[in-house]
């Protein structure tokens, strides 16, 4: 089983504010970005990564990579409208047997660990698509336009899903056209996954995989890498 690794990387951060996108700002002196990449280019299960950069900042990529010497990754492709056209247009690159994985991570989730990633490969190799997550333990509720409290939500069985998600290619590749053929948008790749009626297994994530949407998060993720 070969795995090969997709990190979209061409979202703007519209909610973080700033002129840097902010997988481009540093975190202990490097970049989000470059953070992200390390902890696949360095493990020897991966075969190839792909970055899907907006179109300027194509150069920005080409120069981090040159930097810090990732040479797993093979092609920094232009990303699309939405995440869904960027992770597509890097997958439509990606030479896979049908049994091969693929993993797609968020190029702003800096501090996954390797323990995490070598576990999704090794659920993966069971299960074909598997997603870390966390379960929720807060109470959830859902609201109207206005804010006001409408119903309550069970959170039994209930998960805050992270990445990196891992998918069969064959099983991946038959969702996305399936997906664009019937104009689905999806917020992740196992929304679409679940849509055409693929199975995916949730495994335990890790309370310091954060995503990076806002500038507290900054902050909070830097101390918990130290």
């Amino acid at each position: 089983m070969g795995v090969k690794v997709i990190i979209p990387a061409s979202g703007k951060g519209k909610r973080f504010g700033g002129k840097i996108s902010k997988q481009f700002l540093k975190i202990d002196g490097k970049e989000i970005l470059a953070h992200s990449i390390e902890k696949f280019n360095s493990m020897k299960a991966i075969d190839e990564i792909i970055i899907a950069a907006s179109r300027d900042s194509i150069e920005t990529v080409k120069k981090i990579i040159t930097k810090y010497k990732f040479y797993k990754v093979s092609i920094i492709v232009a990303g699309g409208k939405e995440r869904q056209d960027s992770v597509y247009n890097a997958l439509q690159l990606l030479t896979c047997k049908v049994s091969d994985t693929v993993l797609i991570h968020d190029a702003v989730r800096p501090y996954v660990s390797q323990k995490l990633i070598k576990e999704i490969i090794k659920q993966a190799s069971k299960h074909k698509n598997v997603i870390p997550g966390i379960k929720v333990s807060d109470t959830l509720k859902r609201t109207d336009a206005k804010s006001n409290i409408r119903e309550t939500i069970s959170r039994e069985n209930v998960w805050a899903v992270q990445t990196p998600q891992a998918f069969n290619y064959k099983m991946l590749l038959t969702a996305f056209q399936k997906a664009y053929k019937n104009n689905f948008y999806g917020t992740d790749e196992a929304s679409l996954m679940e849509k055409y009626g693929y199975d995916v297994k949730v495994i335990p994530g890790e309370s310091g995989n954060v995503k990076i949407t806002v500038k507290g998060d900054v902050g909070k993720i830097s101390r918990k890498a130290r």
